[in-house]
Formats: C-alpha cells, sequence, structure tokens
C-alpha cells in the first residue's frame, strides 16, 4: 500500500511511500515514490530505503534526480517513522 508524504508544490511533485517489507536475508526496507504529471504521463524517482537506492528513474533530469535523492535522504527518518505508525510490515516470501 502506498502513503501520501507530501506535496512539493513548486516543481508539482507528490511524494509517496510503501508499508515496510521485512526480509529475513536483507532486513527491513520501503520505497518512497516522486511522481509529476507531464507530457506523457507521469516522470518518476523510486528510491530504496534504508540505502536510498535509486530503483527507477524516468522523465527526470540528472541534476533534478540528485536533488530529489537529497531531499529523499534528508526526509528518511521522519518517512520511517509515519510508515511504521501508519502501516504494517510485510514479511516477503523466502
Amino acid at each position: 500500500m502506498r502513503h501520501e508524504y507530501m506535496k512539493l508544490v513548486p516543481q508539482n511533485i507528490t511524494v509517496t511511500f510503501t508499508d515496510i517489507h521485512e526480509s529475513p536475508s536483507s532486513g527491513e526496507s520501503l520505497s518512497v515514490c516522486l511522481e509529476r504529471p507531464s507530457e506523457h504521463g507521469f516522470d518518476v524517482a523510486e528510491y530504496i530505503l534504508p540505502a536510498c537506492l535509486l530503483k527507477k528513474c524516468m522523465g527526470f533530469q540528472e541534476d533534478e534526480e540528485y536533488g530529489l535523492r537529497q531531499f529523499v535522504k534528508n526526509n528518511s527518518p521522519l518517512i520511517w517513522e509515519m510508515a511504521r505508525e501508519d502501516g504494517e510490515i510485510i514479511a516477503d516470501p523466502v
């Protein structure tokens, strides 16, 4: 399930995050997705926390992606806190 974190108004970017997933091999993780409407659908950047690993990026320029990555890193403690409060921990199949 995706939960809305915030909307970055000047850039028209919606930030969402998933429930926490738990795997015996890799521990806890969650996905943070940033989307903005574009002419052909949506520009998307998706990161996996806690490592802030870029999973997918379409439509954002390199400098924009760098700024989004910094935003996700800076906000990751609050995103984790909200994920623990709002969602559930989902065990990934082995």
